[in-house]
């Protein structure tokens, strides 16, 4: 697991990756997605949150930290050498308020339901899963009454006008919707969504 482990670490910033992560586009989307959290969420005593789609696990990490001391994080991914290897990166490097890992599809039924206050599904991970709306509405099924779905993805791939048909067609409510459009590689879009009653 430790030859995986620094694998990974060289990977981020190795010729495939490297470039993107590094880039102002993406630091950007980045920061703006974790600025959009801490504006629009508060952290409660007892709060769970729960991440879909792991990644390179930053976010995660993120939202960890941003919990810490009040609540807890569940991060499902149906790729087990991900979860595998972020659930070790995490204990290694000692992380204050590690997250539980689920290695599941979002679409398996023995998921919590009800479970969580908040629920975030970023970056490629629609895409991904390669269900628009199924995978919208899994996410919103996690969600306890009251809960939100933190839902960002690129413009050019999920566009708004797909989102606003889909909440339409649900009943679900979209409670605020912000584009961000200050690079043209990377437009996007992060929205907070709830179900309608």
């Amino acid at each position: 697991m430790e030859e995986k482990l620094f694998n990974h670490y060289l990977e981020l910033k190795g010729p495939e990756a490297g470039e993107w992560n590094s880039s102002p586009d993406n630091l950007y989307a980045e920061c703006m997605t974790r600025v959009y959290a801490r504006k629009e969420f508060a952290v409660i005593d007892g709060m769970r949150v729960c991440n879909v789609g792991i990644g390179t696990g930053d976010w995660d990490d993120y939202l960890g930290y941003w919990l810490k001391g009040k609540g807890r994080l569940t991060s499902i991914d149906i790729d087990s050498g991900i979860c595998e290897l972020f659930a070790y990166r995490q204990k290694r490097e000692g992380h204050p308020n590690p997250s539980e890992v689920v290695n599941r599809s979002i679409f398996d039924p023995e998921l919590p339901q009800g479970a969580f206050d908040l629920v975030t599904l970023i970056g490629s991970a629609i895409q991904e899963a390669g269900q628009f709306e199924q995978c919208l509405d899994a996410c919103l099924r996690l969600l306890k009454p009251g809960g939100s779905l933190m839902f960002m993805a690129g413009l050019k791939q999920s566009p708004v006008s797909r989102l606003e048909h889909y909440a339409e067609d649900r009943g679900a409510i979209i409670e605020q919707l912000e584009r961000y459009e200050t690079f043209n590689r990377y437009p996007f879009h992060i929205s907070t969504l709830r179900r309608g009653k």
